[in-house]
């Protein structure tokens, strides 16, 4: 095949994924990034010898992130891996608890402590959501998602039932509380729609695949953090060629024989962008999926705090409705990640570093708005702050004059890295049909394609690496068309 020029405008994972793949090819690729550093929202940061991730904090799927390293060539780069068990402790506001594990059994020995009955309602849980994973994961990730038709061949490849099942989902509440019968647990598989930056209560059923996916591949923790895994990607695409421009905020142009990407007004025959789709889509109006707020906190010794928690808040629904709302939850769940406790690399001997995170709405994007949503956000982030410390001191209380802030990120911060309105993931999936309008990775003019986590498949480490997979596979069919 004829090399060509490729823009890959942004350097998270998705178009750092495309970017190498591209290269791998022959093609001359050049990457523009608009701030510092790699990675997109999937940063790290190192205060006095304690890292911590300030994106993502765990990794699914790690076939598709080891095979993605192998078609790069970039194995011998590649971070270990280390499989959780348990994956995450849960505690509510009643004060029960709930653990998470990959074996199944010990799952439902766990829920049974709440009420006997719920041993048998995870075992129904998790074989229907094996059920939607082969009858709608699976036929959503082995291809881009180009239309409803190609899509529905997929899944008619896997029977009539499958079909079927998909045309019966509901909301992933409704899904929860067809197999629990304690808010509990029901609150437990709510959790998964926030991997989209949604609401359990208005997010389709087939959210489900994301606990059958932690439930069948684990969850795991990367050496060194997810910061690593960008390190990693980023010296892979570089030892392939491709030429990475940081600081530079490049734009793009249809003209006659391809793209002027400025500033530097060079022409090029293909465009991917790793950026939110929606507004180049013309569809900013549209709502937007969760921000969150984040401390970076610092705890002296190794005190025995898990590497997931999760504590929630005592009314769920009103928790979602006040996010979705445009509020600040007044009782809101909060999630901490303790990375040492696998990985004592990661923080000095005698120190801890905890990521803690609590959901936040997005701002509005109306820029006399969006000015006094960042305004608020100087008064509101004391007060969100004192809810987590409240909260993290509650359930661990030997934390207690043991803890110190050493960073934050606020729906400001990510607004300001390119995320719309300081949303996570953008495109906001709700309803039954709501990940089939996400935004298509192939764009509105020939040679421009989407990679990362508001295009498909949707958000998190494998799946914003697939769609830089399927824009650098979109990208090579069209410039072997062109060729």
């Amino acid at each position: 095949m004829k090399a060509s020029r490729v823009a890959v405008i942004g350097g998270g994972i998705g178009g750092l994924t495309a970017a190498g793949l591209l290269a791998k090819e022959g093609h001359a690729v050049t990457l523009f990034e608009g701030g510092p550093s790699l990675g997109g929202k999937a940063q790290a940061v190192t205060v006095e010898g304690l890292t911590l991730d300030t994106g993502p904090t765990l990794l699914t799927l790690p076939a598709l992130v080891r095979s993605t390293f192998e078609q790069l060539g970039a194995l011998d780069l590649l971070p270990p891996f280390t499989e959780l068990e348990p994956q995450c402790t849960y505690h509510f506001a009643d004060g029960c608890g709930f653990t998470a594990y990959k074996d199944l059994e010990r799952m439902a020995e766990s829920a049974a402590e709440l009420r006997p009955i719920e041993r048998k309602g995870v075992h129904s849980f998790y074989a229907e959501a094996a059920a939607i994973w082969r009858a709608a994961g699976e036929p959503y990730l082995e291809a881009p998602f180009e239309g409803m038709a190609g899509f529905m061949a997929r899944v008619a490849r896997r029977g009539i039932g499958a079909m079927l099942a998909g045309m019966k989902l509901d909301t992933l509440h409704t899904l929860a509380a067809k197999h629990f019968q304690t808010h509990h647990l029901r609150q437990y598989v709510g959790r998964f729609a926030t991997y989209a930056g949604g609401s359990p209560y208005a997010s389709s059923a087939a959210f489900a695949l994301i606990p059958h996916i932690e439930h069948a591949y684990g969850v795991h923790h990367v050496r060194g953090g997810i910061g690593a895994l960008v390190e990693a990607l980023g010296q892979a695409v570089r030892r392939l060629g491709v030429t990475v421009h940081l600081d530079t905020r490049a734009r793009f142009e249809r003209v006659s024989g391809g793209y002027r990407v400025d500033p530097a007004g060079e022409l090029f025959d293909s465009v991917v962008v790793n950026a939110d789709p929606l507004a180049s889509l013309r569809r900013e109006s549209e709502p937007l999926s969760l921000s969150g707020f984040v401390l970076l906190l610092e705890a002296e010794g190794r005190p025995a705090v898990p590497h997931h928690t999760v504590m929630f808040g005592g009314d769920y629904r009103k928790e979602f409705e006040e996010l979705f709302a445009g509020q600040l939850a007044a009782d809101p769940t909060v999630y901490v990640c303790n990375p040492s406790a696998t990985d004592p690399g990661m923080a000095p001997l005698g120190r801890t570093g905890l990521f803690v995170m609590v959901n936040a709405p997005a701002m509005p994007l109306e820029e006399g708005r969006a000015e006094q949503a960042r305004r608020d956000w100087e008064s509101s982030a004391e007060r969100v702050r004192e809810q987590m410390f409240e909260k993290l001191m509650r359930h661990y209380p030997a934390l207690k004059g043991r803890v110190r802030v050493v960073g934050q990120r606020s729906p400001v911060d990510l607004a300001a890295r390119g995320a719309p309105g300081g949303s996570i993931y953008g495109f906001l999936p709700h309803g039954r049909f709501g990940p089939f309008r996400r935004p298509r990775i192939r764009g509105g003019t020939p040679g421009l394609f989407f990679a990362g986590g508001g295009t498909h498949p949707g958000g998190g480490v494998p799946l914003v690496m697939l769609s830089g997979r399927f824009a650098a596979q979109l990208a090579s069919a069209h410039l072997r068309e062109g060729a």
